[in-house]
This record gives structure tokens, sequence and C-alpha cells, in this order.
């Protein structure tokens, strides 16, 4: 738990700040007390009259000795703040209607998890682009509270330094206990448009996940390198490999599936994450890795018998084995009009200029053209002397254009 009341690292932090010597704290906490809201029964109960006796004779208890005046008025001021904060979160639990704002975590408690997790994860630099904002350890530990499924998007996993820097603020309508209220919203996202921000989103988003103990980082880096893997796998002839795009399509898809399917997402008595388990169980699930296939490339490949030119004079060939809609001679090589079929080294090039003349083939390779007496610019029986590259038709063969 994160709350003030529930945070043993707030509640140290507190003793300690009102001059409670760390001795005093041990016992106290020795004796089962270690968080405002057992304080807050240790001693009576909210919205009761708190007694010297009753503060007396819990130190008693707790410190084997007799309280010092210190001790006893300092405990009971804590004791009376334990119960103003209980009653206040159970009051806010119970009204709260906009279940978009998660309720903040206590300073203490998000210094000393955060510095728990830098312990463990040594290999990772949880500092800069890597440090997940405030918000997003809310949100992550307000799942974990609720015990539902929530879907982080990578987009809303916003590193501390871009939250440091402010958001930029909308302000739109909102229905609450039936009328509409002009509210300010917050816009806070990340980018995720390319491999590289999409990954620190994913870090700092399984970073989120440990700190509110949810998942393990290990488990969802293992399901991050699951989603980048099919972005470097090769796809077959004909196809592309899977986009960044997919891989949010997979990923969302995967949340929902969750779901769908883990009743309980807090960790177990055994120190496992039922959460972490069943996401990456959907590694082998047909229905999420659908979402990774190749795609069939669109348009024709551009391979030989295929590869088209649309320019304004269509200087398009077909493959030799097209059948063409021209009364040619069987055998003779000739296609439909206007597409005739071209040499190997002219595919792509305008077969005609754009007044409709025909341009000779031959003399555009470099075998050149059977008539040797016939001039640069000038016109044969197969047709002019004058380049094939588009929008060119100057007095010189292809081989020779750019010179």
């Amino acid at each position: 738990m994160a709350t003030v009341v529930d945070s043993t690292a707030h509640f140290d932090a507190r003793l300690l700040e009102s001059g409670i010597s760390q001795t005093v704290l041990d016992s106290i906490k020795a004796s089962g007390v270690d968080t405002l809201s057992r304080l807050a029964f240790a001693v009576g109960q909210p919205n009761q009259p708190l007694a010297n006796d009753d503060i007396t004779g819990f130190l008693q208890t707790a410190l084997g000795r007799a309280p010092s005046l210190l001790e006893t008025s300092t405990v009971k001021r804590l004791a009376f703040e334990a119960q103003t904060f209980l009653v206040a979160s159970l009051r806010q639990s119970i009204e709260q209607t906009d279940d978009s704002v998660p309720r903040k975590i206590a300073f203490a408690e998000r210094a000393s998890r955060m510095q728990a997790i830098k312990t463990a994860l040594l290999g990772v630099n949880i500092s800069g682009e890597f440090e997940p904002s405030h918000l997003l350890l809310d949100k992550a530990c307000s799942m974990y509270e609720k015990n539902i499924v929530v879907y982080l998007e990578p987009s809303t996993c916003v590193s501390r330094t871009l939250e440091v820097q402010g958001a930029k603020q909308s302000r739109e309508l909102s229905l609450e206990k039936g009328s509409l209220v002009l509210r300010n919203q917050d816009q806070l996202t990340s980018a995720t448009d390319s491999e590289i921000k999409l990954h620190n989103a994913l870090v700092r988003r399984g970073i989120a996940l440990q700190f509110a103990k949810l998942m393990s980082h290990a488990q969802h880096t293992e399901w991050a390198t699951f989603l980048f893997e099919a972005l470097h796998r090769d796809a077959p002839p004909g196809y592309s490999r899977p986009s960044v795009a997919q891989l949010l399509q997979c990923d969302r898809a995967a949340w929902a599936r969750l779901g769908s399917t883990v009743n309980s997402i807090r960790q177990d008595q055994l120190g496992g994450y039922p959460l972490g388990d069943a996401l990456l169980a959907l590694r082998s699930d047909p229905y999420i890795t659908l979402y990774l296939a190749p795609l069939a490339r669109h348009g024709s490949t551009q391979s030989d018998s295929g590869r088209r030119n649309t320019g304004p004079y269509e200087s398009t060939w077909h493959d030799r084995n097209t059948k063409g809609k021209g009364k040619g001679k069987k055998g003779s090589g000739k296609g439909g009009k206007g597409n005739p079929p071209m040499p190997r080294d002219l595919h792509g090039k305008w077969h005609k200029t754009p007044k409709g003349e025909p341009i000779c083939f031959g003399y555009n390779t470099t075998q050149g053209c059977p008539e040797k007496n016939v001039k640069a610019g000038e016109k044969c029986r197969r047709g002019l002397h004058v380049c094939a590259e588009p929008k060119c038709q100057q007095a010189h063969p292809l081989h020779e254009h750019g010179r």
C-alpha cells in the first residue's frame, strides 16, 4: 500500500520529524504499530477524544518503561493526525467520482520504494529518460489498490524529466454529480512513433509496474523483447516486417486479454506475480501473435514482371507472357498498343515521345541501332533516335544521358 495512512516509510519519517528518537521508533514498530492507520486504533478510535491514559498505556507497553512528557505529547499529536488522515482517506475513497485521477503516493514511500528498485536493478540506470514520472507511479499503485487491470498506454508512460517541464492544459466538459463542469485537463504524453522512443516508454512502464509490486522488471523486459524481436525478424518474399503501430496494437490486445483472464493482479503469498506470468503466457497465444504477422506489401512487387511507371505518357511494359490486345503476328513479341515489350535495359523508360512518336529501342541500348547511317535525332524504321529517359528525348542514346 502506498497511501499516507498505510505507508511504513511515511510513518518512520513523520515520527522522526516530530522529535521521536530512533530507539523509541524501533520499540513502537516492534510492538506491531508501523503505520498511521494502526496508530489511529492503537490509542483509541477516530472521532473519539484521545485520553492521556490511553497514550501513556500504549507507550508503557511499547517501551517497557514510563514515557517522558515529550514522548507522550508527540505520540498524542501523531495519533490525532493519524485518525484525521484515516477519516479523510475513507471519505475520499467513497466520494471520489473521477477514477482517472489516482491518489498520490506519500513522498517518503515513493523515495523508499524507488531506492529499493535502484538497488535491485543495478544494471538499469533509473534516471533521466528512464525515470518514470510521479503520475505514472501513482497510476500503477492505483491499479494495485483497486486490484483491476488497467492498460498503461506507452504514450502515457512519460519520464520524470518531461513531467517537470510541465504539460499543455486543455479545457473540456465533464459530467459531475448531474451537472456539466468545465475543467482543466493536463495532456502529458510521450511520443512513441519510433523504436527507441517506444523502447524508453516500455522501460519506464516496467519500472513503474515493479514499483507497484504488480510485475517484476524482468518479466516486463521479456515481454518488450518479444515485441521488438518481431521488428527485426526476416519476412517472407512479398511481405514487409511488422511496424511500430503493430507492436502497439499487439500490446493493447494483450492487456485487454489480461483484463478478462486475470482475477487478482496482486503479488501472491509466495512472492510471485500472477499478472507478469499471465502476460508472458500470451506470447504463444495465436490471437496475440497474429498482430505481429508480416503484412503483404501494397501494390505490385518491384520485380521485372510487375513494375509500372505511371507517368503522363504511360511508358509501361508488361511481362512477355502477358497477352497483348494488338493483332501482332504470333511469336513476333509485339504486345498491345501503347505497351510494346521492351529490352531489359529500357525497363521503366519511355517508348514514345510526348507527341506520340515511337522511340528506337536499339539506339538506346549499348548494341546500337542496326541502321548505322541514321544520325542522332533522325528517324529510322523503328523510331526516333532520341533518349528514352523520361522527359528527356534529346538527340543522344540512353547510356549517354547525364554526361
